[in-house]
C-alpha cells in the first residue's frame, strides 16, 4: 500500500475527528524523515548538474519534478535513475523551451525598458499589459515543466493546459510564484548552501500545491 503524505493525515484527522492511533501506520520515523531530506537535497544537486550546459535548464527542471514526485514523494524507484530517465526522454523538448522562454522574457524586458521612459497614458497602459504578460509567462513556466513530466502529450497541448491552470488555479499560481521568488532571493543572498538546497525544497513544496 502506498504511504500517505503527512498532509493527507492531517486532513483525515481534522475531518474525522480522530487522532494519531487510526493513522499510526503512516507516521514517518526519524530515519524516513532524514531519508526524505537527503533525497530532496540529491534532487537539487542533480538539477544543478543537469543545468550545466545552460540550454538544458528546462530539461533538468522537467526531470527534477518527475523524480521528486515519483521517487521522493511516492517512493517508487530511485531518485538518480528516475531523474536521468526523464532527462533523456525530454532532452529535446526541454532545450527548445529553454530557448523560447528567455527569448520571450527578453522581448518583454526590451519593450518595458522603452515604454518606461515614456510619459503618457498609452505608456502606462502598455506597462500594465507587460506586467500581465510577464505574470502569465511566469505562470506558464511554473506549470508547463511539471505537466510535461507527468503527461504524455504534445508540447502545444501541454502549453494550453499550463495556460488554463494559470487562471483556473490563480491562488495556487500566486503561491507558487512567491515560493520560487523566495527560493531565488535566498539563493542570491546566501549562495552557499542555498543554491544546493532551494531547487529541491521549492520543487518539493510546490508539488504539494500542484497535486
Amino acid at each position: 500500500m502506498q504511504k500517505k503524505y503527512l498532509t493527507d493525515i492531517c486532513f483525515a484527522e481534522f475531518f474525522s475527528g480522530k487522532r494519531g492511533e487510526e493513522h499510526e501506520q503512516y507516521v514517518w520515523t526519524g530515519d524516513e524523515v532524514t531519508n526524505q531530506i537527503g533525497n530532496i537535497l540529491l534532487v537539487s544537486v542533480l538539477w544543478l548538474i543537469g543545468c550545466i550546459p545552460v540550454i538544458t535548464i528546462g530539461t533538468s527542471t522537467i526531470a527534477m519534478y518527475y523524480a521528486m514526485v515519483k521517487a521522493v514523494r511516492c517512493e517508487e524507484g530511485y531518485v538518480t535513475k528516475e531523474f536521468f530517465r526523464s532527462y533523456r526522454q525530454n532532452l529535446k523538448t526541454g532545450i527548445v523551451l529553454t530557448v523560447i522562454f528567455p527569448g520571450l522574457a527578453a522581448v518583454l524586458w526590451l519593450d518595458h525598458s522603452y515604454t518606461v521612459k515614456q510619459v503618457s497614458i498609452v505608456a502606462g497602459a502598455l506597462e500594465m499589459v507587460y506586467l500581465l504578460l510577464a505574470f502569465v509567462i511566469a505562470g506558464i513556466v511554473l506549470y508547463l515543466f511539471p505537466v510535461l513530466s507527468r503527461f504524455t502529450m504534445d508540447v502545444f497541448s501541454c502549453f494550453k493546459l499550463a495556460l488554463f491552470m494559470v487562471f483556473k488555479h490563480l491562488p495556487t499560481t500566486i503561491l507558487l510564484l512567491l515560493l520560487v521568488a523566495v527560493g531565488v532571493v535566498l539563493a542570491l543572498l546566501i549562495p552557499i548552501p542555498m543554491i544546493f538546497v532551494m531547487p529541491g525544497v521549492c520543487c518539493y513544496f510546490g508539488s504539494f500545491l500542484m497535486e
